[in-house]
């Protein structure tokens, strides 16, 4: 049947199989790609480049095995692994709609795995579908998209406003080229904990249900990995707070991860948090601002994690931390360095936030304009 000439009344009388063919990705080892101009598609993002691809761009992927069910989109040719379910074939169906319709579908219901999770096309191809035709498809794919492109188009912003704010602290505080290549004579070295409150994490435990779900942010180190932190891992109590080693750490602390696959990520927190015992925050004196700290720390970070320890896990800890030699300019100087890149930081922390209200945004339209809750027929995009 030909979906894209179906009737209103029709339009729930399908499932996922009569809108798209999926098909297994292709193997290749992390040894086999060879860095070409291909992505390499995995289940949750690309992992990789190779010079040769298998599918043409538009095109879909989904994660089959390990990272189940989530949607990519690649505008461009690129290589489907074999961890992925790609869109073979659209049937007439616009691709950028495909990509919405298939990240609005709930797929880790359909995990057919034991030890690693995954998803068995059988088990999935017969998901009904609610069927849009195509001129609705566009006008649903152009509202998702147009949100998508400004979250894209923030992202690139502070990625080149993070640059200038480097940049910056490099002419300043490493090459030193408003003082002709040499460091002043009266700067000084010395240790974090001399300027800064360091505070290693904790975690209530979860054996007291009375400890979680409360109104205080708490996160894990995984959040780390993330460009600013502006939403919390999960919410504990007072209780939780006051009974475990968790500490309550105030907006614009630095934060390190100092153990496992995270071991060395640095960010900065938006938003009041606590933080588990694999986190250090780093809260500098009213002395030291922060947009001196954060990139002297990311720029020196490889030093300060030579020091870790340990066997099959590897960590530093907070004495480390403290004990980590750092530049001390003088505080006038200091103080004409953060009212030179302060509004720097300012917008990248608007944009973030504006990122996070439009993915919520997009993330309530999504599942009301599939169903047809919204309806967008008169709507001249």
């Amino acid at each position: 049947m030909k979906y894209n000439n179906l009737i209103l009344k029709d339009r729930s009388n399908c499932v996922l199989s009569d809108i798209v063919v999926l098909q297994r990705g292709y193997d290749l080892t992390k040894k086999q790609m060879n860095g070409g101009a291909y992505p390499v598609a995995g289940s949750n993002g690309i992992i990789g480049y190779h010079d040769a691809y298998t599918t043409k761009g538009i095109g879909v992927t989904i994660g089959r095995s390990g990272n189940i069910g989530n949607a990519f989109l690649y505008k461009k040719n690129f290589w489907a692994h074999n961890t992925t379910l790609f869109v073979k074939d659209f049937k007439s169906n616009h691709p950028l709609f495909i990509y919405y319709l298939l990240k609005s579908i709930n797929f880790k219901q359909f995990n057919s795995g034991s030890a690693v999770p995954s998803l068995n096309r059988n088990h999935i191809n017969n998901i009904p579908i609610i069927y849009h035709d195509v001129p609705t498809q566009k006008k649903i794919a152009s509202i998702l998209s147009a949100l998508d492109d400004k979250i894209e188009l923030n992202n690139k912003i502070n990625k080149n406003l993070e640059e200038m704010a480097q940049a910056i602290f490099k002419s300043w505080f490493v090459d030193f080229e408003p003082w002709g290549g040499e460091m002043p004579d009266d700067w000084e070295f010395g240790t974090l904990g001399d300027i800064c409150n360091c505070k290693l994490g904790g975690t209530p435990s979860r054996n007291k249900k009375e400890f979680w779900g409360g109104e205080i942010s708490w996160i894990n180190s995984g959040k780390v990995n993330e460009f600013r932190i502006i939403e919390d891992s999960e919410k504990i109590t007072e209780l939780g707070l006051q009974k475990s080693s968790t500490k309550l750490l105030p907006k614009k602390t630095i934060v390190i991860a100092i153990t496992g696959a995270t071991l060395g990520q640095i960010s900065l927190l938006e938003i009041q948090s606590c933080a588990n015992q694999s986190v250090v925050g780093i809260i500098p004196n009213k002395n030291i601002p922060y947009e001196y700290i954060f990139p002297y720390l990311k720029t020196n970070i490889n030093q300060l994690t030579s020091h870790q320890t340990g066997g099959a896990q590897q960590h530093i800890n907070k004495q480390n931390i403290e004990n980590f030699n750092i530049l001390v300019p003088e505080k006038e100087i200091l103080h004409k360095y953060q009212k030179t890149v302060s509004s720097i930081y300012n917008k990248i922390t608007i944009n973030c936030f504006e990122n996070k209200n439009l993915t919520n945004l997009r993330d309530t339209l999504l599942p009301k304009l599939m169903s047809g809750e919204l309806d967008v027929s008169n709507l001249d995009i």
